[in-house]
């Protein structure tokens, strides 16, 4: 399973930065190339600084300033997303879809031209907790691309040719999916997370189905206003320049009440539970280990970061090791927390060949064990604490990633030097302070199981973990 937020990066921390010496920096210097450098401490500033203003009508702007490069880079983010789906899941992910798609003022294909003379994409996309729209181009057409991404936000128009097609190709993907095993595994794991809190409620082929015109044109008047909105702005141009463009483009947005989020307590995992969906013919297995994660504005995500880096970050990971390198079962071993708005999640996962799951399973478990029970190496975290500020320190350099952070801390409620301490933080990671995040956020006690496989193949040797449950591809349960 490959991570996303803090689903870490399959790059091996253990790189090499190769640079250009010159004689006069060597020359006289006694040097042992068999004793690792110190890489010194980590920045306790390093994210940029930036102008946090707000429009009369509410709309919040972050501006920060980057003149490296003449462009601009706009991320508008609405803060409702599939979880604000309510009886159709689906509905978010659509009008997304739509936006770009023809608005009161320009057709689709106009809308294309536009954006292909600006050299630019309006792009939008529905997470669980937000819906955003982003967009670049050379910063002598941000007056343009701001009127562009105004139009989109605010006067779609949903047409029903526009539709269809839409939710043609997302019938489309939802049936191709049931015979991905990765898209199952996945979808179970948030069915037996969150169970019938909003994360849970996924978009099926019969909600899909149901979603009409005005079910998008409804969720766009509900959500889409200044006050559940930011802007974030990223490039070479001053908040002189760009604040009287944004106050055109968005100024005359109006407000109204936002539906409250109708939310649902989480199901308790207590004891050990196995989740397998039925896929005949398939000769390996797709797993995961999963449970209830921290929430994102939880206080030690930094440490969180670390202690995931280290059990399943990649090559360098504990589980990558052991059931790649020790035993050969798998390509690749990976564990994933997925912090949202309300809540979230961890699962550590593999595939493997069917003959060897339950053990695959067992190793899993002893690994996530093994961090709660002993302190890590301290060499082992060394190397884990300097690659992931080496990677975040990489990711200032993306305009977009920039954006989103600065439009996090208001999303999720995270403390305004969030970003600023985040590199001392995981730098500060020690072998206790780790056993005792894993102590917090992992226990192998209270977990689920959830296996995509050949039942009659595996489903007795995964008995042995606790009762077992199966499902066929459409995710309801067996008889």
């Amino acid at each position: 399973m490959f991570p996303s937020l803090f689903k870490s990066s399959l790059l091996c921390p253990a790189f090499v930065c190769l640079g250009l010496v010159t004689a006069s920096d060597t020359q006289g210097a006694d040097v042992n190339r068999s004793i690792k450098p110190n890489p010194g401490s980590a920045p306790s500033a390093s994210f940029p600084e930036f102008k946090d203003l707000t429009l009369p009508n509410g709309l919040r702007v972050f501006i920060i300033q980057d003149d490296r490069r003449p462009m601009v880079t706009f991320r508008l983010v609405v803060k409702s997303g599939s979880s604000s789906d309510n009886a159709k899941p689906g509905t978010a992910s659509l009008v997304a879809n739509l936006l770009n798609r023809g608005t009161k003022t320009r057709s689709a294909e106009a809308f294309a031209k536009e954006s292909d003379f600006l050299g630019s994409r309006v792009e939008a996309a529905a997470g669980p907790d937000s819906t955003s729209l982003i967009a670049s181009a050379l910063n002598k057409y941000t007056g343009q691309l701001l009127d562009l991404m105004s139009d989109a936000a605010r006067n779609p128009v949903f047409l029903e040719e526009q539709l269809s097609k839409a939710r043609k190709i997302s019938l489309s993907a939802l049936e191709a999916q049931k015979q991905q095993p990765q898209a199952l595994l996945s979808k179970l794991v948030a069915k037996v997370v969150y169970g019938g809190h909003p994360y849970g409620r996924l978009a099926t082929p019969e909600s899909v189905s149901s979603i009409e015109q005005q079910d998008l044109v409804q969720y766009h008047q509900s959500h889409f206003h200044p006050k559940n909105a930011t802007l974030a702005v990223v490039g070479d141009i001053s908040p002189e320049q760009v604040l009287p463009l944004i106050e055109k483009a968005f100024g005359s947005w109006e407000n109204a009440d936002i539906p409250k989020l109708q939310s649902s307590l989480l199901p308790e995992i207590k004891g050990r539970s196995v989740h397998l969906v039925d896929r005949p013919g398939s000769v390996q297995s797709n797993i995961a280990v999963c449970r209830p994660g921290p929430k994102r504005n939880t206080p030690d995500l930094p440490e969180v970061l670390v202690l995931n880096s280290t059990l399943g970050g990649g090559f360098s990971g504990r589980l990558f090791q052991n059931l790649r390198e020790t035993h050969g079962w798998t390509y690749g071993a990976y564990s994933a927390f997925d912090p949202r708005r309300e809540a979230g999640s961890f699962e550590a996962s593999a595939e493997t060949r069917n003959e060897v799951t339950a053990p695959a399973v067992t190793e899993i478990l002893k690994e996530i064990d093994r961090l709660c029970k002993e302190p890590a190496p301290e060499a082992e975290l060394a190397l884990q604490r300097e690659y992931n500020i080496g990677n975040y320190l990489l990711s200032l350099e993306k305009s977009d990633r920039t954006a989103q952070r600065v439009q996090d801390i208001d999303l999720y409620g995270l403390p305004q030097d969030f970003y600023k301490t985040y590199a001392r933080r995981m730098g500060g990671v020690t072998p206790s302070l780790m056993q005792a995040t894993a102590q917090a956020h992992l226990d192998t006690d209270n977990i689920c199981i959830v296996v995509v496989g050949e039942a009659k193949d595996i489903k007795s040797t995964l008995e042995a973990f606790g009762p077992v449950t199966v499902y066929d591809t459409d995710l309801k349960v067996k008889n």
